[in-house]
């Protein structure tokens, strides 16, 4: 301590104490708390700042490793964290706080604050507060469990626009400007529409009004995402040495502002109210229209030759623009259709129409490859039919309307359960990148599909109330099963980002990725309209009326089906899915045309 102290006195001397003289003297000094045997280096290097400070500093600081700290000091203690694990503890801020550092001077303080706003508060913590008592407020309406399927999915369709919305981005700035206008215009409709459902008392609107609420918060959303996802796309190809760190950057802070949100959402619910969540939302929803006005974006206006060349630029690509605007009136029709009418049936063979379409017309525009990849993750997701809507009613029933059930609180559903699905979420993304990151697709997709199948048991027997039978406790049951569930189903997950992505050509990464990722939300809402079909004709609807335990005679039969269905697409994984491992490059660096080679280019040139 003496010699940290004698360390700071020493720099405070010289003119104008610099900011890596300020990081290196807080490191410095934990590292004398940590690990005493540095004194002597310690102050040798006080000698050093006291004769030469800005040679000393070149000396301590390694330019060519900032993500390491920057400090051979540093490193000595890392190289000692495995010896002393309360070292490990008090030197990780420090090492986070350098590491922020070198992103901020490697990509600019505008990105920073932009993508904390965009993908921390808005993608995070907005969506978690926006998402989580959505069901409680369909229930208030007396919505059944299969009609609250195909809300539900109609308010997740503006993901499946994100092609749409990246297209006329591009294609038609405002005032020169093709990513802020947009946001801004965004970002009004979505934080009006959440005030709205906030402020204003159930019972003098509809639940049709409340359907576009919600699809205009997530408008907002899938808006700010796509376009704050192409500037850091862009930052990251002009840097890619320090583009995993930016990616880190994104999906840490997006899951631990998502958990604080989580872990604070069914108290507030169960204390406060259904719509206490929503006005919690609404200060993350409004943040991101701060950085956008300051131009965090650090867009520069186009002239009118620019953006001409620009539309020029895009409209070549016939194909493409083809799909977008295509993918665009399908979600459009199932919007218009869900909140006009409410028949069931009619709904499902909306969702089912669309699915074909959408089916025929990528495989006869893209690249065989792409083609075969996208039919195969469209069909197994449209086909894994969801009973969301049906087991939210089973789960939260109270005692008076399933004297069977589980009875879980709004506590219990949304933050326990939230936050063990959170915490096994990393889990399984720390176990993929360890031990499955060299599997083949083909391995990785049936070894997960098959696991996750076997576990499905468990909501059998919880539908079936077979557990209690047992003597297993609802709570720790669920707790347990959802445990197991989410991992593996993080392992699926992660092979279908990792593929999408390599099959994006070059010069035109942004418009396939944003075509591939919304046909497969498109097959989400497709499997919630298939899957409220599937409840009714089940005679599963429940609404959380008294007395209503005969609705979920057949749940467990409901599941079974969802477990199955996706899994006749395994036989399909020869002819559809590429025999790559996940390391390796599925198409060449000179391909540059998602078309080339397609049955349209054959039939049509």
């Amino acid at each position: 301590n003496q010699c940290s102290s004698s360390f700071t006195a020493s720099s405070r001397q010289q003119r104008g104490e610099t900011s890596r003289e300020h990081w290196f003297i807080r490191s410095s000094s934990l590292g004398t708390i940590a690990h005493p045997p540095c004194a002597q280096e310690l102050a040798g290097i006080t000698e050093d700042m006291a004769k030469d400070p800005e040679q000393a500093m070149e000396e301590v600081y390694d330019e060519a490793a900032p993500l390491s700290g920057g400090s051979k000091l540093l490193k000595h203690h890392q190289a000692q964290l495995a010896e002393s694990p309360l070292a490990a503890v008090l030197n990780t801020p420090f090492h986070a706080m350098a590491w922020l550092r070198t992103l901020r001077q490697e990509f600019g303080s505008e990105l920073l604050l932009m993508l904390f706003s965009s993908q921390h508060l808005l993608k995070g913590m907005a969506s978690t507060y926006v998402g989580a008592p959505s069901s409680f407020l369909y229930k208030g309406y007396g919505v059944k469990g299969p009609q609250m399927q195909i809300f539900g999915g109609v308010t997740q369709l503006p993901w499946a626009m994100k092609p749409m919305i990246g297209l006329f981005s591009d294609a038609f700035p405002i005032y020169g400007f093709n990513k802020a206008p947009y946001i801004v215009a965004a970002s009004v409709m979505g934080v009006l529409a959440c005030g709205f459902m906030g402020f204003v008392p159930g019972h003098y609107f509809g639940v049709e009004v409340l359907v576009m609420c919600f699809f205009l918060v997530q408008l907002q959303m899938s808006t700010c995402d796509l376009l704050t996802e192409a500037k850091y796309a862009e930052k990251m190809q002009s840097k890619p040495k320090y583009g995993p760190d930016l990616m880190t950057y994104v999906w840490f802070g997006m899951n631990a502002t998502s958990l604080l949100a989580t872990v604070t959402v069914g108290p507030l619910m169960e204390h406060y109210g259904y719509k206490a969540p929503l006005l919690l939302a609404l200060p993350a929803l409004a943040s991101i229209l701060l950085p956008t006005t300051q131009n965090c974006l650090e867009e520069t206006p186009q002239d009118k030759e620019a953006v001409a060349e620009r539309r020029a630029q895009l409209f070549e690509q016939k194909e493409a623009c083809g799909l977008c605007v295509l993918m665009f009136v399908g979600t459009v029709f199932l919007t218009v259709m869900a909140i006009m009418f409410e028949d069931i049936k009619l709904n499902a063979a909306c969702a089912i129409s669309v699915a074909v379409i959408m089916l025929i017309a990528f495989s006869l525009v893209l690249k065989p490859v792409i083609a075969k990849v996208n039919a195969f993750f469209l069909i197994q997701t449209s086909l894994g039919v969801s009973i969301g809507g049906a087991s939210f009613y089973f789960y939260t029933d109270s005692p008076e309307e399933y004297p069977e059930g589980p009875h879980f609180s709004m506590e219990f559903f949304t933050s326990a359960l939230g936050v063990v699905g959170g915490v096994c979420s990393l889990i399984g993304i720390y176990t993929y990148q360890q031990y499955m990151r060299e599997w083949t697709y083909r391995r990785m997709l049936l070894v997960t599909n098959l696991v996750l199948s076997v576990l499905s048991i468990c909501d059998v027997m919880m539908f079936t109330r077979m557990n209690v039978r047992l003597g297993l406790p609802d709570h720790a049951f669920v707790l347990g099963a959802s445990v197991a569930q989410t991992v593996v189903a993080q392992w699926m997950w992660m092979p279908g980002v990792v593929i999408l992505s390599q099959l994006c050509p070059k010069g035109m990464e942004a418009t396939m990725y944003a075509l591939l990722a919304g046909c497969h939300n498109l097959g989400n809402t497709i499997a919630a309209n298939t899957g409220a079909l599937l409840l009714e004709a089940l005679q599963i609807n429940p609404s959380g009326d008294k007395g209503e335990s005969h609705q979920f005679d057949n749940l467990w039969i409901a599941s079974c089906i969802s477990t199955v269905m996706p899994l006749m697409t395994l036989l399909a994984l020869p002819y559809l899915i590429p025999p790559h491992k996940q390391t390796d490059k599925i198409l060449s660096d000179d391909d540059r045309d998602a078309t080339e080679g397609s049955l349209w280019r054959k039939w049509f040139g």
